[in-house]
């Protein structure tokens, strides 16, 4: 008897723990990946809130959209459409992970979400929350740009920005080409908010690799989104028309190469020795 009642006890008490292993999985994934961009309320960030994600839509599509949130948009799905719209067209990074995984972060989002009769009541309390202006100094901007450039070192040791990144600006010397042109990136991405919340949890691989274990300071995020919003307003342009500072430049190396090169074709032998030979004993006879 003691036996037939332990066993049912034992199997609620494994689903127990597996349920709490799937939802601390699915909390140290969204923490990681998704939390720069989301949140489980609806406040928005860079993209919607999440709150309440399976009233909204399937599992099936969140999944799809996690993965290649673009080949979501290339195939006409209308929400996904309405999303990318309504977000400055910020494109979401695809994330390789399992359904199981996905499924965990959907769980999460799930048990972390407001009761129905409170999103009401927290969607008024966002629209009251009072908005602090953003107005860096001098000093900030100035300071962004030096650890944009890598000037100035981050505390922590992460890369300096240029490293990957261009800016369409007089400021500094050109940039990489590995990432995006961030010359309109303040305005793309929503603001302050938005470019605190990706240098704060980056969600991009590349860029997650970069600053593991190197976390930039609060101060250095600020001064690095003045930075950024300060070349936006001098440039006047849009990034996606800036053609790279560095296209010109190899392109003018390349002129100077073509150059050097028909000079010195220009002073070659024309004809071979054995060939005036030649001609010489053929006046000869």
């Amino acid at each position: 008897m003691g036996r037939t009642t332990s066993t049912p006890i034992l199997l609620v008490f494994c689903l127990f723990l597996s349920l709490l292993s799937k939802a601390q999985d699915g909390e140290a994934i969204f923490k990681s990946t998704c939390a720069a961009c989301h949140t489980t309320t609806t406040k928005r960030l860079v993209g919607p809130g999440l709150a309440n994600i399976q009233d909204k839509v399937s599992l099936e599509w969140f999944t799809k959209f996690v993965r290649s949130s673009q080949t979501l948009i290339r195939s006409g799905d209308a929400e996904a459409v309405r999303i990318f719209e309504e977000y400055n067209k910020v494109i979401m990074p695809d994330h390789a992970l399992s359904d199981a995984e996905i499924n965990s972060v959907f769980e999460y989002i799930k048990s972390k979400s407001p009761a129905k009769s409170e999103v009401t009541a927290q969607e008024s309390v966002e629209e009251e929350e009072v908005v602090v202006p953003f107005e860096p100094t001098e000093s900030d901007i100035a300071m962004g740009q030096d650890l944009f450039s890598g000037e100035q070192r981050f505390e922590n040791g992460g890369p300096s920005c240029i490293s990957c990144h261009n800016l369409a600006t007089d400021r500094i010397i050109p940039g990489g080409l590995l990432a995006k042109d961030l010359t309109t990136v303040f305005s793309r991405m929503g603001g302050d908010a938005g470019i605190a919340a990706i240098l704060n949890a980056p969600p991009f691989p590349a860029m997650t690799e970069a600053y593991k274990n190197k976390s930039i300071a609060k101060d250095e995020i600020f001064a690095v989104t003045a930075f950024l919003d300060q070349v936006e307003k001098e440039s006047g342009t849009e990034s996606a028309t800036a053609i790279s500072p560095l296209l010109i430049y190899g392109f003018i190396a390349f002129l100077i190469w073509v150059g050097v090169v028909l000079l010195v074709w220009l002073h070659r032998k024309k004809y071979a020795v054995n060939k005036r030979i030649f001609e010489r004993q053929v006046k000869s006879y």
